[in-house]
């Protein structure tokens, strides 16, 4: 099994390898590249991969200067690097610590050379549940109080000082295993030996009292710009993409979110920062209190240009990319396109914090 996966990741390896090369004749021609790292078994878990294609289509001399490269990466002789994306899914030592090794030695010759990096691979972790929760409610805002599960029969006898209901998940997965505990019954019987690095998670409650539906809104920071980007409504605690409910009311509610200036977004852009991280996607619920709970931080999160009945969404992350690609371009200290700032020239923005 082992002899298999090895070739398959050769051959996943050369695949990409040959594919990025020939984007990279067919592209690359700006004299200041952006050093775009990734893993050929990671790639496009994140926005990286529709980022490049917006970019084709809309910006072709920002996209002209991205060089793609993969793991274990290196800064070429006579090339002139103003930026290093370590586009690898967080955190990397989870899923290969010598990818981690790799990707740090690659930011560590970066560092040498004074070249900029974006969310460097040794912050991502964190942005982990237990320790994002921690950083981000020093920005002042929300979050369930987590703790990790080390003893497995104590946990069951005294569940750390948490009350039922629960959730027990995995610290180190975005989505993954995941449980609600509501009895002391079902605590006994959950098999938590089968979750990676568990934790169990404070169960907020945030159905809204006028429809008993729960919203979790997502909320993206890009340096010093934060964009809301969508609202996930679900019948079921767990809101997942499968089980969104459509509705013209709701549509009506969500472009609402997106088309306006969030009350917390200064609060958003300070948490990013104590994370130590220049980009995340925030998802939050709001409780019938009216205050935000904060349920992660995620460095790489999948974000998509919809067509069809999410079509709605398209104006939201256009100015998501847009304050991406704003974010690269000023921390490489290049010049930003006026159409990046036109794009960018809505109320749903909020620059500074």
């Amino acid at each position: 099994m082992k002899l298999r996966n090895s070739v398959a990741l050769a051959r996943s390896y050369t695949r990409q390898r040959l594919r990025d090369a020939a984007a990279n004749r067919r592209w690359l021609t700006g004299d200041a590249r952006f050093l775009a790292l990734r893993h050929p078994q990671m790639f496009e878990r994140g926005y990286e991969g529709t980022l490049l294609r917006w970019l084709e289509e809309n910006l072709p001399e920002v996209r002209a200067r991205f060089e793609l490269q993969l793991l274990p990466g290196r800064l070429r002789s006579g090339s002139h690097y103003a930026l290093h994306l370590p586009w690898l899914q967080d955190p990397v030592q989870r899923w290969s610590e010598r990818a981690h090794v790799q990707a740090n030695r690659l930011a560590r010759a970066c560092d040498e050379r004074g070249i900029p990096v974006i969310n460097r691979v040794d912050q991502l972790a964190n942005a982990t549940k237990l320790e994002g929760s921690e950083r981000i409610r020093t920005a002042g805002l929300r979050t369930p109080r987590v703790v990790r599960i080390d003893d497995v029969p104590a946990f069951r006898a005294e569940r750390l000082g948490l009350r039922l209901p629960i959730i027990v998940r995995q610290d180190w997965v975005h989505g993954g295993r995941i449980r609600r505990v509501r009895t002391k019954s079902y605590l006994e019987k959950i098999g938590i030996s089968r979750f990676e690095h568990p934790i169990a998670m404070e169960f907020v409650d945030v159905r809204s009292p006028k429809d008993e539906l729960v919203r979790k809104y997502r909320y993206v920071v890009a340096g010093d710009i934060g964009v809301p980007l969508s609202m996930h409504v679900c019948k079921a605690w767990r809101t997942k993409g499968s089980r969104h409910i459509i509705s013209r009311n709701l549509v009506e509610e969500e472009r609402a979110y997106a088309e306006h200036a969030v009350a917390c977004a200064p609060l958003f852009l300070r948490a990013t920062k104590a994370l130590g991280l220049d980009i995340a996607a925030f998802d939050y619920g709001i409780t019938p209190e009216g205050e935000v709970v904060v349920w992660e931080a995620n460095p790489y999160p999948h974000i998509l240009l919809t067509s069809g009945r999410g079509a709605y969404r398209t104006a939201p992350t256009v100015r998501v990319f847009a304050a991406i690609t704003r974010h690269y371009l000023r921390t490489a200290k290049l010049d930003v396109p006026t159409k990046i700032d036109d794009m960018l020239d809505h109320a749903a923005v909020r620059i500074g914090g």
